[in-house]
């Protein structure tokens, strides 16, 4: 079992040596930086920093969601001007008789009034329904701030990863390099600089990958902001300073404020309002008359004033269905807005339970694993070059080092996304705790 294992090891370093050489450039003594970190570094420092701020400004003046809703909002303007409008007067003109002696002109002036309340039913449903879109115009710029700050630290925590990976591929490099001049002085076997230069190989690969998610976020970023100005920029900020939030029994009552909640409650009144329109329909409007009438008998002409009234009577049409329709619709947003309650209370809920489990994941990798795992590795490195430990040894270090430093980077994402998600259901950028940071020691 062990000849096959070692004859399929030897197979991969006959295979791979020219592969490697050209993917691992040479290192120089003082464990000088590889080109490719040298090239990617000074191609980091060419790139214009960008902060959070920076990202937020470009998504409210771009983003195309921002601006629909914007307009949507402007628009309610005109919705309630419209709804305060009178009925438009009319002007008749009856003749009769042409051309003969006897002839009969009558011009009059209808003006309709409207009964019920109707004008004022409408301005309530109006009213409600402008509610409606500044709430969701304020719902869509804190969703807004949540996907930029959610795609912002995504971009900084894929930074941090390949900041990781290329350190990983530095060890990587010296580890193989030393296993090889080990191999050649024939202290080691010539599998374990084989392995070596597998380890390396597999380091690089992961390096292109990291390089591959920082574009893909720096991608993501801008669709979220609705701007290309993002393309050829860094995101400049600390990752490991996450922002404190409020506890959850403040953030819970804050609930009640919300953008998401006050959409909810403007519909329901919305919806309450518009039972007020159908039951003000079922009362008949009046249409008043006033004008003269001009008559002429025998070539003498005589002037009269004309006056009059009209009600239409409600013995077909009594608005009774649309009516019931409105009382069901009424019934059903209610429901929504309980619904709506119960749903922003959980993922609230949800949301603080995941910032307050990712910090803690975060200062505990931070404060415990990663000192241990750095120590670990620099004490395996140390003893390999004496000859204690073999590579294997040296390998699982270095693995269980830079695992620590992905967790602890993905664990800072985490508690960054939560709190991102916070803010986006109380609806508000969380200003008021901008200046508190969760340091983590």
């Amino acid at each position: 079992m062990l000849s096959r294992h070692l004859a399929a090891v030897l197979a991969i370093a006959a295979a791979i040596p020219a592969y490697a050489q050209s993917i691992l450039p040479p290192v120089e003594s003082g464990h000088q930086a590889p080109a490719d970190a040298a090239a990617t570094t000074t191609s980091d420092v060419a790139l214009t920093p960008m902060s959070l701020d920076d990202a937020l400004g470009i998504a409210a003046e771009n983003n195309p969601l921002l601006r629909g809703a914007r307009a949507d909002a402007n628009a309610t303007q005109g919705t309630f001007m419209q709804a305060g409008a009178r009925p438009n007067p009319e002007i008749s003109f009856l003749q009769e008789g042409f051309g003969g002696p006897e002839r009969t002109t009558t011009a009059l002036l209808n003006q309709t009034v409207e009964l019920g309340g109707k004008r004022r039913a409408r301005l309530d449903v109006a009213s409600y329904g402008r509610e409606v879109a500044l709430a969701s115009l304020d719902g869509r710029g804190a969703a807004l701030r949540s996907d930029v700050v959610a795609a912002f630290y995504g971009l900084l925590a894929a930074q941090r990863q390949l900041q990781v990976a290329q350190e990983s591929a530095d060890i990587a490099v010296r580890s193989a390099e030393l296993a090889g001049k080990r191999s050649r002085a024939g202290k080691v076997s010539p599998v374990e600089a084989t392995k070596a230069r597998v380890a390396a190989t597999g380091v690089q690969i992961e390096l292109a990958n990291a390089r591959t998610r920082v574009s893909t976020a720096v991608e993501k970023l801008a669709s979220v902001t609705g701007s290309p100005l993002v393309r050829g920029r860094s995101a400049t900020g600390d990752i490991e300073t996450v922002p404190a939030v409020a506890p959850l029994s403040q953030l819970l009552e804050r609930l009640s404020d919300a953008p998401l909640s006050r959409v909810a409650r403007a519909e329901m009144l919305r919806s309450n309002a518009a039972i007020s329109v159908e039951r003000a329909k079922r009362v008949p409007d009046i249409t008043v008359s006033a004008g003269m009438k001009r008559v002429i008998t025998g070539g003498i002409r005589d002037n009269q004033a004309v006056v009059g009234i009209s009600i239409p009577l409600p013995l077909f049409d009594t608005n009774k269905g649309a009516l019931l329709e409105a009382v069901h619709k009424a019934e059903k947003a209610g429901a929504d807005f309980d619904s709506e309650k119960a749903r922003l209370q959980l993922e609230l809920t949800q949301a603080y339970a995941s910032y307050e489990s990712s910090t803690q994941a975060a200062q505990q990798l931070k404060a415990d694993v990663l000192p241990a795992a750095r120590e670990a590795l620099d004490a395996m490195s140390r003893g390999y070059e004496l000859g204690k430990f073999s590579f294997l040894d040296v390998l699982d270090a270095q693995r269980t080092f830079f695992q620590g430093q992905s967790q602890y980077v993905q664990a800072l994402t985490d508690a960054h996304l939560a709190y991102a998600d916070i803010g986006r259901l109380v609806g508000m950028p969380l200003r008021s705790d901008a200046h508190q940071t969760t340091n983590l020691p």
